[in-house]
């Protein structure tokens, strides 16, 4: 695999990298409040279009990706909710008087759910990476360095 490919890739995978980091690192204390970042987050808008726009897509292509988005939104969000719950329910057990072996089969629930929804969020950047040209991979790699970039 390429240089550019393999950059363009890893690209691919910032967004999904930024709500599993949010969900890597809980904070037991105000998980309402990072999943509701993370929500935000996989919402498409002013920053998805300049991306777009950025990457000169073609209006197919566009429809495509916003087709596939749509298509595994639904799943990617009722999976964030369940993930959502499962850590409550870990959190109060924390607080409360769980013991050690219920709290170790809660946390395993948590880290099954965190592996569904990044495989969910992965299949869905595979789909969206056939509709783009190898050029339009290389200016996405480009740009989600320097959105990367950025936000350190």
């Amino acid at each position: 695999m390429s240089q550019v490919l393999i950059s363009a890739v890893l690209g691919l995978l910032v967004i999904p990298l930024n709500i599993s980091s949010v969900l890597a690192n809980p904070n037991y204390n105000n998980v309402s409040e990072k999943f509701s970042q993370t929500i935000q987050v996989q919402r498409p808008g002013r920053n998805q279009n300049r991306i777009f726009e950025q990457l000169n897509l073609t209006d197919e292509q566009t429809k495509k990706i916003i087709g596939i988005r749509e298509e595994n939104q639904q799943e990617i969000r009722q999976s964030l909710q369940n993930l959502r719950n499962v850590q409550e329910e870990l959190n109060t057990m924390i607080t409360g008087k769980g013991n050690d072996n219920q709290l170790r089969k809660k946390h395993s629930e948590v880290l099954q759910l965190r592996q569904e929804l990044a495989e969910l969020q992965f299949n869905t950047l595979l789909k969206i990476r056939e509709v783009l040209t190898p050029q339009q991979l290389q200016q996405w790699s480009k740009l989600m360095q320097q959105r990367r970039e950025s936000l350190q």
